[in-house]
């Protein structure tokens, strides 16, 4: 990292598998700035390769797109889209910058001042790689808000792992997991989850591979092309309709296998995991693992506030017929087998144990 950057980290993991809780746990420690979905806003222009100006980069994001706002607005993620939820709002909620929709709303209360604030540095910094564009921007961020330490939280993160490595070398990791099937009916109705699952199924039998290192969400010339057609893409006719949760669970499973192939390169000592199943069940003692993997501490008084977040909830899978919980945890079986096996080679957890930070 450059001499001006401060100490990151990624949570990484599938949609739907706990990381919203984990972003809001994390933004209550003192001493770590939770960036929450600012490389899933940006989309398409989130990891542009070679060296840009700060003219490009910000653009990325602060510019909406009709196709974006469609899948990302108080309507179609009403939990977890925050802008304009307190106050008078500068922009529209419907069709606002990216950076807007949720990561600034998730540290300010006055998310606009914060937004021109962020935008007066972003557009300083020399032309350089996407990785030192944003180390600069989370760093100055940081630095505002008091902290030391950012750490970035993105749905399916785990996808861009081999991105992240190459961008940020020296960051932290948190691999976070969800069992399949419960991950996997909740991503059914996930916007964001709809139209990857939709495009991913037919783009696939033709030979492109979304999940590929260089065509994943973020990266892929398709997701730019998909985002320049969206007058004529069926978005709505999609994010309006369920998917198979089956079809999802095989969106899954190759999520999980590509992500564990990627992780192999994470050096020693960078890699930490946290089950979401022990999260709930001993918030306590796993968050003051997290907060000293992260930031070096797990102050008292944080792990009081953190570990109250953390809630039970039942299993979805008691809604479905015993046919329909056959069919998901038969299309989740490669993926969870996928993480297992990682999790036993990286961390000498046994296939059948989910292992504990």
């Amino acid at each position: 990292m450059r001499a001006n950057s401060l100490h990151g980290g990624f949570v990484l993991g599938s949609a739907r598998c706990g990381s919203t809780l984990l972003s809001d746990i994390l933004r209550l420690h003192p001493a770590i700035l939770s960036l929450s979905e600012v490389f899933s806003t940006a989309g398409p222009n989130a990891f542009p390769q070679g060296r840009i100006g700060a003219g490009r980069f910000w653009h990325g994001l602060a510019r909406p797109t009709r196709f974006a706002s469609a899948i990302a607005n108080p309507d179609r993620a009403p939990r977890e889209f925050l802008y304009g939820r307190a106050g008078p709002a500068q922009f529209d909620p419907w069709f606002c910058p990216p950076i807007l929709q949720i990561a600034l709303p998730h540290l300010s209360d006055d998310p606009d001042a914060l937004f021109h604030w962020l935008q007066s540095r972003a557009l300083a910094a020399p032309r350089q790689d996407a990785g030192a564009h944003y180390r600069d921007l989370f760093s100055a961020l940081a630095r505002q808000q008091g902290r030391r330490v950012w750490v970035e939280r993105s749905g399916g993160s785990i996808i861009a792992t081999r991105t992240l490595l190459r961008l940020f070398p020296g960051a932290r990791h948190l691999l976070l997991t969800r069992n399949g099937p419960d991950t996997v009916l909740s991503m059914a109705d996930y916007p964001a989850t709809r139209i990857a699952v939709w495009m991913w199924k037919r783009l696939r039998p033709l030979g492109i591979d979304l999940m590929a290192p260089g065509s994943h969400y973020g990266r892929g010339r398709i997701w730019r092309a998909l985002q320049a057609s969206g007058r004529i893409f069926p978005v709505t006719r999609i994010l309006d309709t369920r998917p198979d949760p089956a079809d999802v669970g095989a969106f899954w499973s190759a999520m999980m296998q590509r992500g564990t192939q990627a992780m192999a390169a994470i050096p020693p000592g960078d890699l930490a995991h946290l089950s979401y199943e022990s999260l709930v069940a001993d918030p306590r003692r796993q968050l003051r693992a997290v907060g000293r993997f992260l930031a070096g501490e797990a102050p008292d008084d944080w792990l009081d506030r953190a570990a109250a977040l953390p809630q039970k909830r039942p299993s979805r899978l008691d809604d479905l017929s015993q046919p329909d919980r056959q069919r998901l945890r038969e299309s989740c079986a490669m993926g969870e087998a996928a993480i297992a096996a990682f999790l036993a080679r990286r961390f000498g957890a046994k296939p059948d144990q989910r292992t504990e930070l």
